[in-house]
């Protein structure tokens, strides 16, 4: 059976790849999306989803808006250069026919995971203030929810954006009681796509492959330095993880988020630490992968679309 997960996302260029990939992945069941502002701003959020999930000829799976802003703070940043103006690389989509719920992204959430006959897996790829929301509205939840996969953070202590932009909720999700697993921004640029699966994508009949084929390409076109030929995957490697763990290397590690001071924001790991370390609540983290097994995943799940 295939296993139930809900999404919450900010739909840029890699959370895109991230949605097509979970429509079309057999083992998954994807009862809804909840948005954020991240990428984009939240009203472009949700008409992006909506477009990706025409896209994939997905059937009527329920978006809904959430936080327009952080917790206790004025956004950061609101959209992001690399997404371009409309948060998907200047790819234009047609408009889309769907009508976003009329819930609250986190009351969506509640709903659905509380309907669903098994414990659901949570993937947050956007700046955690809905999951945030979900957990302290929702308390009940917690007992639903199988996983969390928790995008952001970096084992090197680096300001990844979706804990930058919201640093309370992001420490919220790490600290709550429900199994988290951390896919960090140390992985990033590691999970690419060669040039030549792009090219056989790009104007493929299918428009689920034909628009996995324009993102990875916006996404190289963009990408400097030595992996300039590939297509980075980003957000979308947790969706990988989530199907295919066989391809990471996972250690449990205390994790908490730095709240003050220059390094509000960042994720402070401790590789060293014992199992008695009370440093921080212990969170399963990725700490490697086997980058080509999990792009070749990725690449055939994709390929699905025309079976």
């Amino acid at each position: 059976m295939p296993k139930p997960i809900v999404m919450d996302v900010d739909t840029g260029i890699d959370d895109a790849l991230a949605i097509l990939y979970a429509i079309a992945h057999p083992d998954l069941e994807l009862l809804g999306i909840s948005c954020v502002a991240g990428n984009a701003a939240i009203d472009q959020v949700v008409i992006n989803t909506c477009k990706v999930l025409d896209a994939a000829d997905a059937e009527d799976i329920p978006v809904a808006a959430g936080a327009r802003e952080p917790l206790i703070e004025r956004a950061r940043r609101e959209g992001g250069s690399s997404h371009g103006p409309n948060g998907l690389g200047g790819i234009q989509l047609p408009a889309s026919a769907r009508r976003p719920s009329q819930l609250h992204a986190a009351d969506l959430l509640h709903q659905l995971i509380m309907a669903s006959p098994e414990p659901v897996s949570l993937l947050t790829l956007a700046p955690k203030t809905n999951v945030a929301l979900l957990l302290t509205w929702h308390p009940d939840v917690t007992e639903r929810i199988r996983k969390i996969v928790f995008v952001g953070g970096s084992v090197n202590q680096d300001a990844e954006f979706n804990v930058w932009q919201d640093p309370e909720a992001a420490a919220s999700v790490i600290e709550s009681s429900i199994p988290t697993l951390m896919y960090g921004l140390h992985l990033f640029d590691r999970l690419l796509v060669d040039q030549a699966h792009i090219d056989r994508l790009l104007g493929h009949d299918h428009p689920a492959m034909s628009l996995a084929g324009d993102l990875l390409n916006v996404r190289r076109a963009g990408h400097k330095g030595p992996n300039h030929n590939f297509g980075l995957l980003g957000d979308a490697g947790a969706l990988v993880l989530l199907t295919n763990p066989e391809h990471f290397r996972i250690e449990e590690l205390p994790v908490r988020v730095e709240l003050q001071g220059a390094g509000r924001g960042q994720t402070i790991l401790d590789r060293g630490a014992t199992l008695h370390d009370q440093s921080g609540p212990r969170v399963q983290v990725v700490v490697d992968l086997d980058a080509a097994k999990a792009a070749s995943a990725f690449v055939e799940t994709i390929n699905a679309y025309t079976a």
